[in-house]
């Protein structure tokens, strides 16, 4: 499956990944992520999983905590405390 990188927090390493079933939110290093970025991966996981940065051209590590969101319920897992 493949995203684009739709919102980082550097500040708490989390990041939001848009799908084409909706948005998916982990907790990563996020040092090297950039809005639109295209990822690809199992973007449908409850777990740690190695995710390719293709744009970038490496291998992440996302601790993936929520899948196939709406827009806003990830924007406020984003920005949450």
């Amino acid at each position: 499956m493949q995203g684009k990188i739709a919102g980082i927090n550097e500040k708490l390493n989390r990041i939001i990944i848009q799908t084409e079933s909706g948005y998916t939110f982990g907790i990563g290093n996020t040092e090297y992520m950039k809005l639109n970025q295209l990822i690809a991966g199992d973007l449908r996981s409850n777990s740690a999983e190695i995710l390719t940065n293709l744009s970038a051209g490496d291998d992440f590590v996302l601790d993936i905590e929520a899948y196939d969101c709406s827009k806003e319920v990830a924007l406020v897992l984003l920005n949450g405390d």
